[in-house]
């Protein structure tokens, strides 16, 4: 039997110079995870996709199929055209689905007779899940972590910024996970990461900076809204040096409402039901008052009371002993704190 089609395994996907990986999942497949870069061009939308499932566990696997073929036919000569404007400019083209099935054979089958090359992942998207967590598992850490500490509003994340831009190696933890990392990390942000595409992300950014001698990044709990560290990184931060990072009060406030002044302008209401979850901490009658505050437009207060009352007593680094610290930065000046922060890394290469 002639083989239409040709298939690839992971690995070797992996090794290819200029790969190009096409999800032809539905729209909803993709965003709960995808192979980082991959670009999705569905065969069945959600619904669609919704449909052909039905079919296919209430009247039979033949009627599913018909049914797919039908959705499927009208859209085949503009799905081509897409992945052929691809190819044309040198990508090494490479589809998957699920679990490298049927949606994932048929496309490259008819790439194939179109002419265009085109690979068939061997075990799909499932075969990639399970790759990143077995990295991640199994892990060599070789870099040093240094982990920035400091009380909110310090300016860390801004820190994390300024150091990149010093070819300083960093991973924005936070923004891998579109969270925060705080009970009001997610308002403004949209959907929080997922899980998979988290961990697919960090992975990468692990593989890239793992000849560095070491990797800057943010003091974290495990869990940073929706996702967790991998143990291998998690462990690594708890043993790695500690920079802590200081600004005065007023300092903070202001840095807080810079950042997130479009956070406090449009979204409103999901301030105020995030205010709510911190009514067994502060009490009903301090969080309804600063709701009211809130409601008048007086962030400013707002911004300070929730620090000196919520965040600083449950991080405890206002009243941290300095010599528990490896390197101790006053970041009034985020320039002049990232310029210390440099030196102290020089000087332990």
């Amino acid at each position: 039997m002639i083989l239409l089609h040709k298939v690839i395994a992971l690995e070797d996907a992996l090794k290819i110079e200029k790969p190009l990986f096409i999800d032809m999942r539905s729209p909803g497949e993709y965003e709960e995870g995808h192979i980082p870069g991959a670009i999705n061009i569905p065969l069945f939308n959600d619904h669609e996709r919704a449909e052909v499932g039905t079919i296919y566990k209430q009247v039979g696997v033949i009627e599913a199929k018909q049914r797919g073929l039908a959705i499927v036919s009208s859209k085949l000569p503009e799905l081509v055209n897409q992945i052929r404007s691809f190819y044309q400019t040198g990508y090494s083209i490479i589809i998957y689905c699920w679990r490298g099935g049927m949606r994932s054979k048929s496309v490259v089958t008819v790439l194939d007779l179109m002419g265009i090359t085109a690979y068939q992942l061997i075990g799909g998207y499932k075969a990639y899940r399970r790759f990143v967590l077995d990295r991640l598992r199994t892990f060599e850490l070789r870099p040093e972590i240094i982990v920035i500490c400091g009380s909110t509003g310090v300016g860390k994340t801004a820190l994390l910024g300024k150091l990149a831009e010093k070819q300083v190696p960093v991973i924005d933890l936070e923004s891998l996970a579109n969270h925060r990392g705080s009970v009001f990390g997610q308002v403004g942000l949209g959907k929080s990461q997922t899980a998979q595409n988290f961990d697919a992300l960090l992975l990468q950014e692990l593989q890239r900076l793992s000849e560095k001698r070491y990797i800057v990044v943010e003091c974290e709990s495990k869990r940073i809204g929706n996702v967790y560290l991998p143990d291998v990184l998690y462990q690594a931060m708890r043993r790695g040096k500690k920079i802590l990072v200081q600004a005065d009060l007023e300092t903070r406030v202001s840095r807080l409402i810079a950042e997130y002044v479009d956070v406090y302008r449009n979204n409103t209401e999901a301030l105020l039901v995030s205010l709510k979850a911190l009514a067994k901490r502060l009490g009903t009658r301090k969080v309804t008052a600063l709701s009211d505050k809130l409601l008048r437009g007086e962030v400013r207060d707002v911004v300070r009371i929730l620090l000196t009352d919520y965040y600083d007593p449950l991080y405890g680094y206002e009243t941290a002993n300095p010599d528990h610290f490896d390197l101790v930065v006053d970041a009034n000046n985020l320039d002049q704190a990232a310029c210390q922060i440099v030196e102290y890394l020089e000087q332990r290469r």
